[in-house]
This record gives structure tokens, C-alpha cells and sequence, in this order.
């Protein structure tokens, strides 16, 4: 379990709405009115979600968003920041102007405040200037214990750029694509999640036969067991959870209450095999962000 963490980042959405650069290409986010009562329950689920996680003892280094920059999406910070082992981090490009003003908060210096010295190996965030964007561990699903990496290309997640991550980072690519509604799934991680020793993925949403079989041989050939999910359970954000360990190496899988609700009896015998799994209503940030709990979640090692 070594390839997992039992610590991590999260941003409360202290500025959260529904953000209009984003909905275009993401067809998870509703197309809601923004009031007042959808910062206050964003706020209220985060804290939820936050308490559900620091219960089972995972060490949670909850920043505010007390930027002076309009980031509506702060919430989900593993979109600018990936965090690998002994505390280094690459940051990313993001496709909507205001999250890359994400990136100018003061959450490096924080987690320096609170012990956690943090050394930026790559800065892809120039490459915006090219109109090449790669939104983290949004885009890239990591395969850290067998170093596979797995990419949807989407506007948010360009083909070179992410070969070049893999790369540099030292990762073999994966690469497919995946279609919801008629349009690239923006991010990656909404349709598969890597866990210890299964995957969940939407194998419906690979239209390309020799992508979908590709992709699920590589996932056998790495020994993880395959729960294929439905286009209505990947709606409901089954495929944006999270692997996390406690402290003493113990697997928890995050996920949304509404994620949970949608998992069938055979898929819980499966996962149950691997690991526990904890979970917390989020529907404001699900319908607005776009997003789910691993869209929440920056594993930090």
C-alpha cells in the first residue's frame, strides 16, 4: 500500500458557484443559477466530507481559499498540483483562465507553515501560452505501484503534453478516448479510478473497440481486478473516487453518498474484497462543479 497515502490536501470552496468557463465542455456540471445557497451547502458538504475522512484517521491539511483571485473551483485542487514521493509537485496548464489563477493562492506556503515543504519539479503551467492544457490528476489517472499512466484526450488533456509528462515523470501512456453525451469526457478521472487491487472504469464510454480492449487488458495485465461501471453509475460520480490509506496502511475508499448509493451488490462484494469505503453527500458541488471526492482530494506523499 506504499503507492498510496493517508495524507492529504483539500480546499474549501469558500468562493464556490457554478463556474461559466468550465460548463462548455463539461457535461457533468449542471447549468444552475448562482445564489447564495450554493456557496453555503459547497461549504457545508466540504466540511462534512472533510470530518467523514479525518474520522477514519487520514491526516487532512484543509486550506481556505482566501485568495484575492475570483476561483470558483478551488475545491478541486489536484487539478493544479500533483504531489509525488518526499514532498515533490508538479504543477499544471489549466484550461479556463480563471482556475489557472489557482495556482497564485498562497497553499505552498501553508502547507510550509504547517511542516510540509514542497519542491515544484515540473511547471507544464507555460504551456496555456500554446493552448495546451494537462489538468492533473484530473487528466492523468495514476498507475503509481505498476507506473502506468492513463489519459482521455479531451480540450483539457492534450495527447504531447501528457506523453511528455509520462516521460519526464518516468510513466508508461495509455492513451484513449472516452465520450459522454457525444463530447470527450473532460477528465479522466471521472470515468476510472485506480485502487489497490481493482480499477473502476466505464469501459461503455471507450467507444473505439481496440481502446476499450487495450485499456482493459492493461488493466488485467497489472493484476487489478476490473469493476466495469455504467454510463448512469459514472453519472452518478462512481469512477471520480479515491483510494486513500490510514496511518496504519489500512485501505479507505472516498467516494459521494451519491456514488455509493449507485453501486450494485455485486460490485460491493468485489470492492469489499479490497478495501473499506467511506463516503458523504456532496450534491452541491457534484451538480455545480462538475466534480466529485477525488476532484476534492490532492494526495500529497
Amino acid at each position: 500500500m506504499e503507492n498510496f497515502t493517508s495524507r492529504i490536501l483539500m480546499i474549501s470552496p469558500n468562493k464556490f458557484r457554478n463556474n461559466e468557463l468550465t460548463i462548455a465542455d463539461n457535461s457533468f456540471q449542471s447549468k444552475q443559477v448562482n445564489n447564495t445557497s450554493i456557496s453555503d451547502n459547497a461549504i457545508s458538504e466540504f466540511e462534512k466530507l472533510k470530518e467523514t475522512i479525518l474520522k477514519k484517521d487520514i491526516s487532512v491539511h484543509a486550506l481556505d481559499d482566501d485568495s484575492e483571485f475570483d476561483t470558483p473551483d478551488a475545491v478541486f485542487p489536484n487539478n493544479w498540483i500533483s504531489f509525488h514521493k518526499s514532498h515533490k509537485a508538479v504543477l499544471y496548464p489549466m484550461y479556463a483562465s480563471n482556475r489557472r489563477l489557482e495556482r497564485k493562492s498562497s497553499t505552498l506556503e501553508k502547507l510550509s507553515n504547517q511542516g510540509l515543504n514542497i519542491e515544484i519539479i515540473k511547471d507544464y503551467s507555460h504551456f496555456e501560452n500554446d493552448n495546451k492544457f494537462l489538468e492533473g490528476t484530473g487528466s492523468v489517472v495514476l498507475d503509481r505501484k505498476n507506473k502506468f499512466a492513463y489519459c482521455s484526450i479531451s480540450s483539457r488533456s492534450d495527447d504531447e503534453l501528457f506523453r511528455l509528462f509520462c516521460s519526464e515523470m518516468n510513466y508508461k501512456p495509455i492513451v484513449f478516448n472516452s465520450i459522454y453525451q457525444s463530447k470527450p469526457i473532460y477528465h479522466t478521472n471521472v470515468m476510472m479510478s485506480i485502487c489497490n487491487n481493482f480499477s473502476i472504469i466505464c469501459l461503455d464510454s471507450i467507444k473505439d473497440e481496440n481502446q476499450r480492449r487495450s485499456v482493459k487488458a492493461n488493466l488485467k495485465d497489472s493484476n487489478l481486478e476490473i469493476i466495469d461501471i455504467t454510463i448512469d453509475q459514472m453519472c452518478s460520480f462512481l469512477g471520480n473516487s479515491i483510494q486513500l490509506i490510514d496511518s496504519n496502511y489500512n485501505p479507505l475508499l472516498v467516494m459521494s453518498s451519491t456514488a455509493y448509493d449507485s453501486i450494485s451488490k455485486s460490485q460491493f462484494k468485489i470492492i469489499e474484497k479490497y478495501t473499506d469505503i467511506i463516503h458523504s453527500d456532496i450534491k452541491t458541488i457534484e451538480k455545480n462543479g462538475g466534480g466529485s471526492a477525488r476532484c476534492m482530494i490532492a494526495e500529497i506523499f
